[in-house]
C-alpha cells in the first residue's frame, strides 16, 4: 500500500517539466487566460452592442415616447391628367393588338 503525504497534497508537481518558470511550460495556465480574457471581452462587447441598441432608438429606445399626431395628408386627383393617362394607354393597346394582328408569318429557314 501506498503512503500518502497528507502534508504536501496541495503542493505542485514539478517532476514533470523539471523547477524552470518559463512561459511555454505553463501552456494550460495561458490558454485559461486567453479563454477567460476572450469571454470577458465578448461579453463587454455585448453589453455595450445593447446599450447602444436602447440608446439610439433602434429597438424602441429607453422610453416609448406616444406617437405626435400629424397633420393629415391629403392628395387630390386631377382628372384631367387621368383622362389623358387612360386614352394613351388604350392607344398603346390598339396599337399593340393590330401589330399583333398584322404580325407577316416568318418561315424557318432551315425548313
Amino acid at each position: 500500500m501506498k503512503n500518502i503525504d497528507l502534508k504536501n497534497i496541495f503542493k505542485k508537481k514539478n517532476d514533470v517539466f523539471g523547477t524552470s518558470m518559463a512561459s511555454p511550460i505553463y501552456f494550460v495556465r495561458d490558454w485559461k487566460n486567453i479563454v477567460l480574457v476572450f469571454a470577458f471581452a465578448l461579453i463587454s462587447l455585448s453589453i455595450f452592442a445593447w446599450h447602444i441598441y436602447l440608446s439610439d432608438k433602434i429597438g424602441g429606445g429607453y422610453f416609448t415616447s406616444e406617437p405626435e399626431p400629424s397633420a393629415m395628408i391629403f392628395k387630390t386627383i386631377n382628372r384631367e391628367r387621368l383622362q389623358e393617362d387612360l386614352l394613351l394607354l388604350e392607344n398603346r393597346q390598339i396599337d399593340f393588338l393590330q401589330l399583333k394582328a398584322t404580325q407577316p408569318n416568318v418561315v424557318d429557314p432551315s425548313l
